[in-house]
């Protein structure tokens, strides 16, 4: 299961502001079951509804749960004043036919989740739909809770430098000139040759194996004109025993940790240590950088920081 990282705002459609905006109180609120359980059980997205609920005992920290049996959705209900995520994951494990759990970390500081999901559960696509749902309960339609996937690039340099690469994919176009080498050669002057648009070559070890100097060969040989990829199996970190992951040159990627097990602890604890990594850091500054926000107080949003305003809503 793979672990992805987002940086979250409040955009102002009607002004096209954008807030910065502490998202936790406002969800510790919403989940206090006794003020928002009306709103908490009527979300449906794509026929399925949709629950967030905090894991016990431990801060920031939430399954996002789509319920697909009126079964599960009866259950989750008739707990709802004394909720425990852990049972509901004990359903779920035991019969999927009820529904599918993804799983949400909020960094304590910094306006960043991380986001994990299992295959058949909700995406960070539909947290985002969650939430303008939620706010267009609350009158608040004109605000729309916008995320951005951390995401990295290397330079070329960057890249040949990795102490252990593996499988590389090169994508180039016409105006490479790897593209013309490979399509004399393969193609020739067949009538259709214009039509192709590119040509991928990958470079694939033996098994386990580290190719790094043919990469690095390769990568320093290639011309940025055309070029449109280069997609690698790496490291950072030689003595790293976890997996390799796929790095970009050229064109973004999106920043992925792994995670093996599906218990909550360990699942917890490998989003609570992702999300410190100083690539994150780097990214979240160049995200605040590059980010024109505006600096007033959001009180329409903060207004329901205080589980009391939830009530009769």
């Amino acid at each position: 299961m793979k672990i992805y990282h987002y940086c979250f705002h409040i955009e102002d459609t009607n002004t096209h502001e954008i807030y910065p905006f502490d998202l936790k109180p406002f969800l510790n609120a919403f989940t206090n079951w006794d003020t928002s359980m009306q709103i908490a059980s009527n979300v449906v997205m794509t026929g399925d509804k949709i629950f967030l609920l905090p894991v016990d005992g431990i801060d920031n920290f939430y399954l996002f749960v789509s319920a697909k049996t009126n079964d599960a959705v009866q259950k989750i209900k008739k707990t709802a004043d004394n909720i425990h995520a852990s049972n509901i994951l004990k359903e779920l494990e035991e019969d999927t036919n009820i529904g599918f759990a993804s799983y949400i970390f909020f960094d304590p500081s910094r306006n960043i989740f991380s986001f994990a999901s299992r295959l058949g559960a909700p995406t960070a696509a539909g947290f985002k739909n969650f939430m303008h749902y939620i706010f267009s309960r609350l009158n608040l339609g004109a605000l729309e809770f916008k995320i951005e996937a951390i995401q990295e690039c290397l330079d070329k340099s960057e890249a040949s430098n990795l102490p252990v690469i593996g499988r590389t994919s090169i994508t180039v176009n016409k105006d490479n000139e790897l593209f013309k080498l490979i399509a004399d050669y393969l193609i020739g002057n067949s009538i259709d040759r214009d039509l192709i648009e590119g040509i991928q070559v990958t470079i694939k070890p033996e098994l386990k194996q580290n190719i790094r100097d043919s990469a690095k060969n390769a990568i320093n040989r290639l011309k940025l004109e055309g070029l449109e990829s280069i997609r690698m199996q790496a490291k950072r970190i030689a003595e790293d025993e976890k997996r390799l992951k796929e790095y970009r040159v050229i064109e973004k990627g999106n920043i992925t940790n792994e995670v093996k097990s599906f218990d909550t602890t360990i699942i917890h604890q490998e989003m609570k240590d992702a999300i410190k990594l100083s690539i994150i850091e780097k990214k979240y500054a160049e995200y605040l950088k590059e980010t024109e926000f505006c600096e007033d107080e959001l009180k329409d949003l903060t207004h329901f920081y205080n589980v009391a305003n939830w009530r009769n809503i």
